[in-house]
């Protein structure tokens, strides 16, 4: 009988000036338990603290190899991310940014037993903990979906009830679709949202419920500090960037969700199909036993 081959993944670190944070951010990566074939693709972008420093202490004390990706320039974080992708060779990819953290060690081996067992799905995603630098508070996300242990979301899901995605270092992507991204999509915004709405496009994406990884948030954080107004002025104008790039019927998709935000509407709590079904079949068959 033919033996398995052990998946592989590429861990992204990307960096630019967190020498405050890079320690905790390395420190949870080099403690991954996983079986499987790893590396560590350094994309640092030209820091000009000790970052660069620090992640070349922890290539000392890491079971997988560092690969360092040169640049002689800061070259902001779309060109960064795109040399990233470029470099992997992997089955799968994982990012780490560098003030965040993956709190649980086996965070990289959830996402790869699920890819592997899931393979119409083109990337995971885990819940994530929200850490308030300023007050040094966390709030973990809560599971909405009771006895569910994934939530499978596809392209029409991801643009219409808005970012699920806690942040990209919650992320999981399979490799060879990556390396399918249009140039055009490099000359967009670039974060979670757009990222999945792009790798939706090739199968679904999933939430899964376990909360294994930190999201380090600043108040004075480019996205943190800008008010509501806009946020929504922002996701408006990612939608409409994006949409060239997508199958013509997620038009009346964007435009629902762009008329639900200039409206002030929250986004409706997301319940899936499935979920809804099992949930009335419990309840009628509850009705029918009182009345025996």
């Amino acid at each position: 009988m033919r033996n398995k081959k052990r998946p592989s993944v590429d861990i992204i670190l990307c960096s630019y000036n967190q020498e405050e944070y890079i320690s905790q951010a390395l420190e949870s990566l080099v403690n991954q338990r996983v079986d499987a074939d790893v590396r560590v693709i350094v994309a640092d972008d030209c820091s000009t603290d000790q970052t660069p420093q620090i992640i070349h202490e922890y290539q000392t004390k890491s079971p997988f190899p560092f690969i360092y990706l040169k640049a002689n320039s800061n070259i902001g974080m779309k060109a960064n991310y795109r040399r990233a992708f470029a470099a992997c060779q992997g089955d799968y990819v994982a990012i780490l940014e560098g003030d965040d953290w993956w709190h649980a060690s086996t965070h990289l081996s959830q996402h790869i037993d699920f890819l592997e067992s899931h393979p119409r799905h083109s990337m995971s995603y885990n819940l994530v903990a929200y850490y308030w630098q300023d007050t040094g508070a966390t709030h973990p996300q809560q599971w909405l979906y009771k006895d569910l242990q994934y939530l499978s979301i596809n392209l029409r899901q991801q643009i219409a009830w808005g970012n699920q995605i806690g942040n990209l270092s919650s992320c999981m992507f399979r490799t060879r679709l990556l390396h399918t991204l249009p140039e055009a999509f490099y000359r967009l915004n670039f974060a979670d949202w757009e990222l999945g709405i792009m790798m939706a496009r090739k199968g679904p994406i999933a939430m899964l419920r376990e909360v294994t990884s930190t999201y380090r948030i600043n108040s004075k954080g480019q996205w943190t500090s800008l008010s509501n107004e806009k946020k929504y002025d922002s996701q408006i104008q990612s939608l409409d960037d994006i949409q060239p790039l997508l199958p013509a019927y997620c038009k009346c998709y964007i435009r629902s969700f762009q008329k639900n935000i200039r409206s002030g509407k929250e986004m409706p709590y997301v319940i899936p199909f499935k979920y809804k079904l099992k949930s009335f079949i419990r309840k009628n068959l509850r009705h029918s036993d009182s009345k025996l």
